[in-house]
C-alpha cells in the first residue's frame, strides 16, 4: 500500500468516526448491536475479516441507508476496530459495480451494496457453422 493510499485510508476512518460521533443514538445503537450479535462478533477489538463479510453481508440484505453504514462502521472504527477491517471493508465492492465502499459512500454519495449502474456482463454468441470439418 502507497503513502497516499495510507492516508486516505487513515482520512476515512477519521471521517467515518467523526460522522458516527456527531450522528449516534441510543436507537442506532440497539441497531448496531443487534447487527454485531446477528454477525457473531462480540468484541470489535477482536474482529476478523470473516466477521467484516457477514457484517457486510447483513448490511447488503437488508434495507441500511448510506448514512447508517456510515455511522455503524464509524462507531466501530471509534470502538477498536482492527485497521486491517477497517481497510478491507472500505475496499469492499459488495455490489459487484466496481466501486469500492469507500468510493460509493464518500464520493458517489450512493448505495453500496447496490449496483447503480448496470454492471457490464460478458455475453456470448453461439455462431452455426457450416464449413467445419470433423474427422474422427
Amino acid at each position: 500500500m502507497s503513502e497516499s493510499e495510507n492516508f486516505d485510508f487513515e482520512l476515512q476512518a477519521e471521517q467515518l468516526a467523526k460522522f458516527a460521533r456527531e450522528q449516534m443514538s441510543e436507537e442506532k445503537t440497539e441497531f448496531f448491536n443487534d447487527i454485531w450479535q446477528e454477525a457473531g462478533v462480540k468484541d470489535v477489538r477482536k474482529m476478523t475479516i470473516q466477521d467484516a463479510r457477514r457484517t457486510l453481508a447483513i448490511l447488503s440484505n437488508s434495507e441500511a441507508s448510506i448514512e447508517f453504514v456510515k455511522v455503524f462502521y464509524g462507531q466501530a472504527i471509534t470502538n477498536g476496530m482492527p485497521s486491517h477491517v477497517v481497510n478491507f471493508i472500505l475496499q469492499s465492492d459488495t455490489d459487484g459495480d466496481g466501486r469500492t465502499l469507500a468510493q460509493e459512500i464518500f464520493v458517489d454519495g450512493t448505495n453500496p451494496f447496490r449496483a447503480d449502474h448496470p454492471v457490464p456482463q460478458q455475453q456470448y454468441f453461439w455462431e452455426k457453422s457450416n464449413d467445419l470439418d470433423l474427422e474422427l
